[in-house]
């Protein structure tokens, strides 16, 4: 993996010179807010998808970095553009929470530069939280914050991550000041931080490559911790 990595912006068709990637919005437009899910069960989870039902909210668009959607019973997010981060919004406000997912490399460079996640608390501006992998067995975690990214986590290698066109089941903690990344069972990373507090959720990819990366996402499950 490229110790050079760098994630560029682009907002609306201007790229800014900072280190990460907004979706490019064709018609200059926000991308519309999904219908928000009905309350959950006291005690079930706070969000749960399998993403056969295309019409369950997360955002759906083509972009000059990417495009994020639905396709065969899953979510994907699909990065073109080296360097860019692109990401899928869940158009929800969460807090406290817990995430799981599996998370499927579909395609990626011959070298698998490239990284996938969640981000957790998401704002406005796009900052947040982001907690990934990569599919040469790297992990990290990031705050972005003003568009830049602030490693919590740098980039670290670990053999629990299932490298290339692989499923890797992810599950992140951000709790309180409390951010944890949980890679097929086993912790691999944990750090405190207060700067956000609540916010979106998102899926993501990222290329560092010429060639594209597509992540598939399934069987989402977000719980209270």
């Amino acid at each position: 993996m490229s110790r050079g990595k760098r994630d560029l912006l682009i907002a609306f068709g201007l790229v800014a010179l900072l280190t990460l990637s907004c979706k490019a919005i064709t018609d200059g437009e926000p991308p519309p807010i999904g219908t928000p899910a009905p309350p959950p069960p006291s005690g079930g989870p706070l969000l749960q998808d399998d993403f056969s039902d295309p019409g369950s909210g997360w955002e759906i668009g083509d972009y000059s970095g990417g495009s994020v959607g639905y396709a065969e019973g899953a979510y994907f997010v699909t990065a073109t553009e080296a360097g860019s981060l692109m990401w899928g919004l869940a158009y929800r406000d969460f807090s406290d929470l817990v995430i799981e997912v599996d998370a499927i490399q579909v395609s990626a460079p011959p070298n698998d530069n490239n990284s996938y996640g969640v981000m957790c608390r998401v704002q406005a501006d796009d900052d947040g939280y982001l907690l990934r992998i990569s599919g040469d067995g790297y992990y990290a975690i990031h705050r972005i914050v003003g568009g830049e990214f602030e490693p919590l986590v740098d980039w670290t290698t670990s053999d629990a991550i299932r490298q290339g066109n692989a499923t890797n089941h992810l599950r992140v903690v951000c709790d309180g000041t409390h951010l944890a990344l949980v890679v097929n069972g086993r912790l691999l990373a944990e750090v405190e931080d207060a700067t956000y507090t609540s916010g979106d959720i998102a899926l993501t990819a990222t290329t560092f490559e010429e060639e594209p990366t597509e992540v598939r996402f399934d069987n989402l499950v977000v719980t209270a911790p």
